[in-house]
């Protein structure tokens, strides 16, 4: 074995005890009990993608079984959880921004404290961040005790994928996300012509040799296929489970005013460079007392009502996040429309 591969091995073995540690370990069950834990199924996927649309669908889908989310956004405000939150199932909220670096005590707590309900649920879906390796969540699941992976389920953003396998930084953490999932999923088919989307699967098949490709639109995944992906899918190669969040920045701008519409859509026509994705809640001048839903990644964005009753218990304000080493610029342009006088 090469040095290499011994040091990738033992960060691979230390980063399993560090998770299991943090994640407060019982004794381990005995294996006859194994088969009564609960499957807990990652959704993965880069900034965007729709793993919360997706997480939405799973939750309201008609597979007769009781689920429970655990959402983990990036930022002060859970702008997924709160996107959820009027959804069959329980929806538990993890904020520090990436479950499988800085929350393995706390995803750990979480999932034990769904397991020991009274009525415990089917079965548990986590939304990982955009900007989270789901290997080190895989690592959490194996230490917490009651649960199971049942697999890990990347989503890719068809129509910006080439996008950001150009930049170094978000190819890294991009490809990361493939090799860990036991299944694809390239959505918003509906976004991109079939040639693009044949050209995105051969990609994709380049990326992640032996991963089954599902097509889908909207978020919409069979749960038959997204429950227990772990069966019908590959089986990933572990690989090392560190990696390095520093060269993403988040920031979350809390807005108590009405905004311009006509200034925030042309701010999210045009992204400032390096500046990812933008998500969150606004009151818009000519719309006084109708709150707006904002999203934005990469060209895609939308300013349109929010859903009723939803998302009453978070505040107005956006976040924003993007690559680190620019986001002193990205910051202060929004701020500038934002927050001075039209």
């Amino acid at each position: 074995m090469t040095d290499a591969a011994n040091s990738r091995r033992l960060v691979a073995e230390w980063d399993f005890l560090l998770s299991s540690l943090q994640g407060g370990l019982l004794e381990r069950e005995p294996v006859s009990k194994i088969t009564s834990h609960v499957p807990v199924t990652v959704l993965a996927g880069f900034l965007g993608a729709g793993k919360t649309t997706m997480l939405a669908h799973l939750l309201q889908g008609d597979h007769g079984q009781k689920l429970a989310a655990v959402v983990n956004d990036v930022g002060a405000l859970n702008i997924d959880a709160a996107m959820i939150a009027n959804r069959d199932g329980d929806v538990l909220e993890l904020t520090n921004g990436c479950s499988c670096c800085s929350l393995g005590p706390e995803l750990a707590r979480s999932l034990d404290q769904l397991c020991q309900r009274e009525s415990p649920p089917d079965g548990i879906v986590i939304e990982a961040s955009g900007v989270a390796d789901p290997a080190g969540i895989g690592v959490v699941i194996a230490g917490a005790t009651g649960v199971r992976l049942d697999g890990i389920v990347t989503v890719i953003d068809g129509s910006v994928m080439t996008r950001w396998l150009e930049h170094g930084v978000t190819a890294t953490l991009f490809q990361r996300q493939l090799d860990a999932a036991h299944l694809l999923v390239l959505n918003k088919a509906d976004l991109i012509d079939g040639d693009e989307i044949k050209a995105a699967t051969e990609r994709l098949a380049q990326l992640a040799p032996g991963r089954p490709v599902i097509v889908t639109e909207q978020g919409r995944l069979d749960p038959e296929l997204a429950l227990g992906a772990a069966y019908r899918g590959a089986r990933p190669d572990p690989g090392h489970y560190g990696h390095d969040t520093s060269r993403f920045a988040s920031h979350s701008i809390e807005l108590g005013e009405p905004i311009d519409r006509h200034r925030l859509a042309a701010l999210l026509a045009d992204l400032p460079s390096g500046l990812i994705r933008v998500k969150g809640f606004v009151e818009t001048f000519d719309a006084p007392g109708q709150r707006q839903t904002v999203q934005a990644v990469g060209r895609q964005w939308c300013v349109e009502p929010t859903a009723l009753g939803l998302a009453l218990d978070i505040p107005d304000g956006l976040v924003l996040i993007g690559l680190a080493d620019q986001a002193e610029a990205w910051l202060w342009e929004f701020k500038q429309c934002l927050l001075s006088e039209p």
